[in-house]
C-alpha cells in the first residue's frame, strides 16, 4: 500500500516574513490560489501568527489570497481541520457531544487506509490531517475537562 498522505519534508529556506523554515510542497497546493503560480518547491509557511500560507524564494502567497482557512493561522471559526471531508474543530466537538467518541476521526482513518484522502492536495501544508484531528480532538476534550472559573 502507498502511503497518501505522505509529503517531502526536505525544506530549501525560511519564510521572507518571518524566518520560519517550512516543508516542501510543491506547486500542486498553491495553484487553486494561484493559477498561475511558477512550477517549483513551494514550500508551506507552519508560523502561526505569519500571514504567509506558501512562498517559493521571494514570491509569496499570504492569507488574503488563499480560498479556503488555513487551520493552523485561522483566528474566525469554523477553523478547518480536516480538508479532505471538511471536518472543522466546530463539527468534531459536536462529534464527540452527540456520540461520546469520536467517529469522525474512525471514518478518517479508514479513509485514509483505503487511499480516499488528498492532503497532498488539499491540506495547505501538504501534510495528512490525522494528526491535525488528534490534536483537534484531544484540545477539545482537554477543554471539557477544565471545570470554567467564575
Amino acid at each position: 500500500m502507498s502511503n497518501f498522505c505522505a509529503t517531502n519534508s526536505a525544506a530549501n529556506g525560511p519564510c521572507p516574513r518571518c524566518a520560519v523554515i517550512g516543508p516542501q510542497v510543491g506547486v500542486a497546493p498553491v495553484r487553486p490560489h494561484r493559477p498561475t503560480a511558477a512550477d517549483g518547491a513551494w514550500q508551506y509557511c507552519p508560523n502561526p501568527s505569519c500571514s504567509v500560507i506558501y512562498y517559493l524564494d521571494e514570491d509569496i502567497v499570504d492569507e488574503n489570497e488563499v480560498i479556503t482557512k488555513v487551520g493552523s493561522k485561522a483566528s474566525a471559526k469554523p477553523t478547518p481541520v480536516c480538508y479532505c471531508f471538511a471536518h472543522t474543530a466546530d463539527s468534531l466537538a459536536r462529534d464527540l457531544e452527540v456520540n461520546g467518541t469520536s467517529t469522525a476521526k474512525t471514518a478518517v482513518k479508514a479513509a485514509v487506509a483505503e487511499g480516499f484522502c488528498a492532503c497532498e492536495h488539499l491540506n495547505p501544508s501538504g501534510a495528512c490531517c490525522l494528526p491535525d484531528i488528534h490534536r483537534a480532538l484531544k484540545n477539545i476534550t482537554s477543554r471539557a475537562a477544565k471545570p470554567n472559573s467564575a
